[in-house]
């Protein structure tokens, strides 16, 4: 059983005086009306004198819902830990009780993926998911938890996580709780703009676009602003899990900062509340995404093969010998397609050369790129031997080229774009949009200007603009 860390500081240690006071700011919230059915929800965790009246928003959405089941994901905020670290068997302790742990749940759950992990320990000091329990525990009846906290991830992992948390509980009435304050410690007129732009683009639901203007806002420079969302990892993940289990529209409750109760302006943090909700159409959209997944072009394994590939190509040709004649039986890697290869030291761009032209086999086409990655990629000097256990290797299969009518048909970060004026042409692959942050223009006009070598708005006047889709695995993803 895990104790209270927090009770008798972030909110009353007493049984009495805390129903109470979560009863006093249930009632203060009010009714919040929300349409279709909640998925998930934000909720803020610092003491409750500070945010507990922006929480009570969220969990009035979910009063006397019939869940049965409450993942709880928040950040670690005193313990490092690695990835997902899963409370797996036991219950939880506040002053109104225990809860307890959905065992069979947590280890699918960690089973599921290979960031989730079983850890106890990492979860005795941490307050960011204690102090939602009081509130479940007033406005629920019956029902278990998962609780999860993480340290950071990027907008990827946190998609996969969320994918793979939905699979798991897909069947059952779910409530999924971000555990996340905003921004931290900037002026109060400061913390206002940060957290307006950063509760904006959750309205978008697309977890690269919030972390781009996360982005965004910190390259500004804000002075004491130290944070935009302290759980980004939580939220992010709640999203992609609520959109997979056919959320279709978030809607922010509740916005306030420390400054708004405590009258001290100086250095505050900001706190919203948020709701998931799944209209009657969300569940076929959820459903048409994931028949899209399933249709991938590559198996596992034949991931793995193309890699094994790329690695014993380079192997060979630092070491001037032949190319090995590589096994190959596999339909979809014999298929002509096109591919890039991208080579990384420790995170650090060593090469990426690839070819878009669909006219060799797959597994042909990686094994030359590849090569070519590695030594003839002119920004950068050949890789070195020595160097190549250090290198990761990513490769991106790509899909068949479309012409682009208009701007609205680009998606960042799904597509990729191939522009030709005359002999001139330059290509991005879908992931240097995540990479970089650019809004739709900024990703066509660097594209015109640093690969093509043309004006940077000839993509809306003269030139050719296609795009494709890539999949996108890596070797040590």
């Amino acid at each position: 059983m895990r104790k209270p860390a927090v009770a008798g500081a972030f909110y009353p240690g007493q049984p009495a005086e805390l129903r109470k006071v979560v009863d006093g700011f249930l009632a203060g919230a009010g009714p919040t009306e929300v349409e279709g059915r909640v998925i998930g929800i934000v909720s803020p965790h610092a003491g409750y004198v500070f945010s507990g009246q922006v929480a009570a928003h969220a969990y009035s959405a979910v009063k006397d819902g019939d869940y049965e089941l409450v993942v709880l994901i928040g950040p670690s905020h005193r313990v490092f830990v690695a990835g997902a670290a899963v409370y797996s068997s036991g219950s939880f302790e506040t002053p109104l009780g225990r809860v307890e742990i959905d065992q069979k749940t947590a280890q699918a759950i960690i089973d599921s993926h290979p960031v989730f992990t079983d850890d106890i320990a990492s979860h005795a000091p941490e307050h960011s998911l204690e102090v939602q329990l009081p509130f479940l525990q007033r406005i629920l009846r019956n029902f278990k938890i998962v609780p999860i906290v993480t340290r950071d991830l990027s907008a990827s992992q946190c998609e996969e996580l969320g994918k793979a948390l939905a699979k798991c509980v897909e069947d059952r009435k779910v409530l999924l709780v971000a555990s996340s304050d905003l921004s931290h410690y900037p002026s109060y007129e400061d913390a206002n703009t940060a957290d307006t732009e950063t509760l904006e683009s959750w309205k978008s639901m697309d977890l690269r676009q919030i972390a781009s203007k996360e982005e965004e806002i910190l390259r500004k420079r804000t002075r004491n602003l130290s944070c935009t969302m302290c759980g980004g990892t939580a939220v992010m993940t709640v999203m992609a899990a609520s959109k997979a289990l056919g959320a279709d529209k978030i809607t922010v409750v509740k916005y306030a900062n420390s400054g708004d109760i405590t009258g001290d302006r100086s250095g505050v943090v900001g706190y919203g509340a948020a709701v998931f909700t799944k209209s009657a159409d969300g569940h076929k959209k959820a459903k048409a995404e994931s028949k899209q997944e399933e249709e991938a072009l590559l198996s596992e394994a034949e991931r793995k093969k193309l890699i094994s590939i790329a690695r014993r190509s380079i192997d060979a040709v630092l070491r001037d010998k032949p190319i090995p004649d590589f096994d190959v039986d596999e339909p979809a890697l014999k298929a002509p397609m096109g591919a890039f290869v991208t080579l990384r030291n420790r995170g650090n761009l060593r090469g990426c050369i690839g070819r878009l032209v669909a006219d060799k086999p797959l597994h042909e086409v990686v094994s030359g790129m590849a090569v070519a990655a590695a030594t003839q990629d002119h920004r950068f000097s050949s890789v070195s031997l020595s160097e190549l256990d250090r290198i990761d290797i990513e490769i991106s299969v790509l899909s068949p080229m479309k012409k682009m009518s208009s701007i609205d048909e680009l998606t960042l970060g799904k597509h990729g774009i191939l522009i030709n004026k005359g002999m001139r042409s330059g290509c991005y692959l879908p992931q240097v949009a995540d990479e970089t942050g650019w809004s739709k223009e900024e990703f066509l006009r660097h594209c015109c200007t640093d690969k093509a070598g043309i004006e940077p708005d000839a993509w809306k006047k003269d030139a050719e603009v296609f795009l494709f889709t890539a999949e996108v695995f890596a070797e040590r993803e």
